[in-house]
């Protein structure tokens, strides 16, 4: 009896594998993930100096939009240089690439760094 039902339930599983009962899908999320990270390209020729007031510290972004991955934090009060400021048009907010990478910029102080190339 026991042997009876585990060759039903290897068929059962087998039948399920070759029709397509099991479907994974990670590789959408991931996908979904990437689509909203908006690619821009930082940079520029003249930095201007800033403080970090977000405390106790400011997530660094790969790119200028809350859902890019977080690469580094930098703590309250610490100097970065902004390269360039980025206005994110899909959320209404603006991002400056610093010498940490991309730092939502209510985050900083000072102005406006020019805009990205």
């Amino acid at each position: 009896m026991r042997w009876a039902s585990a060759r039903a339930a290897a068929v059962i599983t087998a039948l399920l594998i070759a029709i397509g009962g099991w479907v994974v899908q990670a590789p959408a999320a991931s996908a979904a993930v990437t689509a909203s990270c908006p690619s821009v390209r930082g940079g520029g020729s003249s930095p201007s100096t800033a403080k970090v007031i977000k405390h106790p510290q400011a997530p660094v972004r790969t790119g200028p939009a809350a859902a890019c991955s977080v690469i580094d934090y930098v703590p309250y009060w610490h100097t970065v240089y902004k390269w360039c400021s980025w206005f994110n048009s899909s959320t209404g907010n603006w991002w400056t690439y610093t010498n940490w990478g991309w730092i939502y910029e209510g985050n900083l102080d000072g102005y406006l760094a020019p805009g990205c190339p």
